[in-house]
């Protein structure tokens, strides 16, 4: 049973809502005292946030817009806690002072440096960790920190890269030369002209854009860290604790990120009305299909005296009919199957070029730098054999991405260069390793020996030469000649004063793998694989034979069309 009645007095709606307007008080009060310093202080709730050209993690484009992984989450969090967010545009170093002078309330994408601790006040989640790394041209000769004797450097000026790098070589005895210049772009650009030899980038814009040039990774990293956000010492922990919370969540949730980066919109649905060309082709079609209908019956009596002699041939239709449609079944399947083979390779080589080469380089780093300090001849002993058996894993990585890369190429673009040029320029770069061993690299081009070849061949005859000092005895003589070919072509030839390879071996040497049972030199086994696949990509040959000049040895040529 129900009972209603009305008491005199304040009413129940009454109370409610005054009750209502009381807790909404509380509860403003104790959001004002939370609020964090920077914006209780401003009544327009506008935050501050310093951009610095940081590619691909924040980018100025050319409208002056800001953009970015790291500008669309802290604009997500501005959206969320109800922040009007006010970019200020600058280098490294103007939002550095615009930080000390508490000009802005947020520097984004930062690297977290215990030094910087004493300064300024830093997030404690990471979005992501970057490093150094360095590129260099093929054929260079740079493998590692000992080879940048007398090298350029090309660097961004405003790099907290470059400058650990700059400070770590100070110590040594290393004689180099930096090349400063105003973004990465332009530091890969020289390195790929030339005009460099070495170029230090951040990881993250490697990745993202190295396939734009014909560059080389090495294999060594620069100070790994955390890229966070940066706020002012003196700012409120609260705000500090917001970022964090919201970060986090974008951690835990990967769908999180890209709610910002979607445009809400509105579907439009526009009425379509049929043109009057198009009525009229329907109206035509209608009267054809009705005649067709008309003359159907009026034939209907002939057509059936030819149905009994056309049923054979109907059945006789539709089996082969039904074979061909079988076959293009199982065509499409293994096409499909092709296809997901295909797009596996591909993924195997990114994952050997990024997820497998960048912990192999990051312990090459720590190695180095252990093997630097350490004093312990048994622990420095030790470390010499992690150093040699990872950079063997390195250079496997690395050939075979460079060969997957290769086998995925179907043809190059040419241009006309000298073959003796860059026979002369490959041997310069190997002569510290041929110096090494007091071998003498013997070269003396008669005149010029044009051919259309891609600049990838400098690698084919860095490759042979490299072998040829690599197997050969201190003290001798390895020969690099040039001679006409079919008169069309020319005949590039690499001899030296090695063991040899047998006739058993000498088929299989320019397989995957295959060494020739040299068991006591270090190498991968892919460089001849390499080769192989560049020469085919120029329509040239290879091969190998005794050494016709003495008792011992090897010829390794190629073929190349002028």
């Amino acid at each position: 049973m129900h009972s209603c009645f009305k008491r005199e007095g304040i009413s129940p709606e009454t109370k409610y809502f005054r009750s209502r307007g009381i807790l909404k008080f509380l509860i403003l009060v104790f959001l004002i005292l939370l609020m964090p310093t920077s914006l209780a202080d401003n009544s327009d709730n506008v935050v501050r946030i310093g951009v610095f050209p940081n590619e691909p993690l924040v980018s100025f484009s050319e409208n002056e817009d800001v953009t970015g992984p790291y500008v669309d989450i802290i604009g997500a969090i501005a959206e969320d806690e109800g922040w009007e967010v006010t970019y200020i545009r600058g280098s490294w170093e103007e939002n550095l002072e615009r930080l000390d002078n508490s000009d802005i309330d947020i520097l984004v994408a930062v690297p977290h440096s215990p030094e910087m601790d004493e300064k300024y006040t830093f997030t404690s989640e990471s979005i992501t960790t970057a490093w150094g790394v360095a590129y260099t041209y093929a054929g260079s000769g740079i493998r590692s920190m000992q080879d940048l004797q007398g090298k350029q450097i090309a660097v961004y000026s405003s790099d907290i890269f470059y400058k650990d790098l700059n400070a770590s070589l100070t110590n040594t005895n290393t004689s180099f030369q930096f090349v400063e210049v105003d973004s990465y772009g332009e530091v890969l650009e020289l390195v790929n002209e030339k005009e460099a030899d070495v170029g230090i980038v951040s990881n993250l814009y490697g990745d993202a854009f190295e396939k734009e040039y014909t560059l080389h990774k090495m294999s060594f990293v620069i100070t790994p860290t955390d890229m966070v956000f940066a706020l002012p010492k003196n700012s409120s922990s609260q705000m500090v604790e917001t970022i964090d919370m919201h970060v986090e969540q974008l951690k835990e949730n990967p769908t999180y990120i890209y709610r910002f980066s979607q445009d809400s919109q509105s579907a439009n649905l526009n009425t379509w009305e049929s043109p009057t060309w198009l009525k009229l082709t329907v109206g035509i079609g209608g009267g054809l299909l009705l005649l067709f209908i008309i003359l159907s019956f009026v034939l209907k009596n002939q057509i059936e005296t030819k149905t009994s002699e056309l049923n054979s041939k109907n059945r006789e239709l539709e089996i082969e009919v039904r074979e061909r449609m079988a076959a293009e079944k199982k065509l499409k399947q293994y096409f499909k199957q092709l296809k997901h083979s295909n797009e596996l390779k591909d993924l195997f080589t990114d994952i050997l070029r990024h997820d497998l080469i960048n912990p192999a380089t990051v312990v090459k780093g720590y190695v180095e730098h252990l093997l630097e300090y350490e004093e312990d001849e048994q622990k420095t002993t030790a470390l010499k054999v992690i150093e040699r058996n990872n950079l063997k894993l390195i250079e496997m990585i690395e050939n075979a991405s460079r060969l997957a890369k290769l086998e995925s190429v179907e043809e190059l673009d040419f241009k006309e260069l000298d073959i003796g040029s860059i026979l002369e320029e490959v041997i310069q770069n190997l002569q510290p390793k041929a110096d090494e061993k007091q071998i003498e690299i013997e070269f003396n081009p008669e005149k010029n020996y044009p051919a259309r070849v891609n600049t990838i061949i400098e690698e084919v005859f860095s490759n042979l030469i490299s072998n040829s000092i690599k197997y050969s005895p201190e003290g001798t003589k390895v020969k690099v000649k040039v001679s006409e070919w079919n008169n069309s072509g020319w005949k590039i030839s690499i001899s030296d004063e090695g063991e040899g390879i047998s006739d058993r071996d000498k088929p299989l040497i320019f397989d995957r793998f295959e060494r020739a049972g040299k068991t006591n030199i270090k190498g991968t086994g892919l460089g001849l694989a390499i080769v192989k696949r560049i020469m085919e990509l120029h329509d040239g040959d290879v091969g190998v034979e005794d050494n016709p000049s003495g008792e011992r040895g090897s010829v390794f040529w190629v073929t190349l069309n002028r």
